[in-house]
């Protein structure tokens, strides 16, 4: 099956909230942390990404996110390095997200759109419930073979 006539399973993603795929527990880091600090519980955690927080009346506010791309760029970039760096240097503080009822599509589109990999999922009063990943969304759409095949360009087919 080509992309043209895996056109109808596309729907499968415009229709599965973020919710299902998402990862539940976000690792989080404080503002003033390190870059060593937060290397560390990306290390300890097999994590490509940590979403920053500063402390907020209402509790801890999402102020970015550092990724392992941001961290390599950024000690590319430097003449001088120091691990010793507070995070708040190297994150980046475009925070896009998305809320849970969104769809996979719309996961997609954002991070296509954006450029990006991760998605914090926020809800409508503002809190973090989750994070969802490009391997995450890879797993939905592979989750439904129809829906896997309907990305595979027409020339990999295979006749049988």
């Amino acid at each position: 099956m080509g992309i043209e006539e895996g056109k109808s399973a596309a729907g499968d993603i415009d229709t599965i909230p973020v919710s299902n795929f998402m990862t539940k527990t976000v690792m989080t880091a404080g503002i003033d942390q390190t870059i060593q600090s937060v290397c560390k519980i990306m290390n300890e955690n097999n994590l490509g990404s940590v979403v920053i927080v500063k402390r907020g009346v209402s509790g801890n506010e999402q102020v970015g996110i550092i990724t392992e791309r941001d961290i390599i760029r950024k000690i590319g970039e430097a003449d001088l390095f120091t691990t010793q760096t507070p995070i708040r240097e190297l994150m980046s503080t475009n925070l896009i997200s998305i809320k849970p009822d969104n769809t996979i599509s719309d996961a997609i589109g954002l991070m296509h759109g954006n450029n990006i990999r991760r998605l914090p999922v926020i809800d409508n009063d503002g809190k973090m419930v989750g994070i969802i990943t490009d391997k995450d969304i890879l797993k939905a759409v592979s989750t439904k073979s129809s829906t896997a095949t309907a990305y595979v360009p027409k020339e990999f087919d295979v006749e049988d």
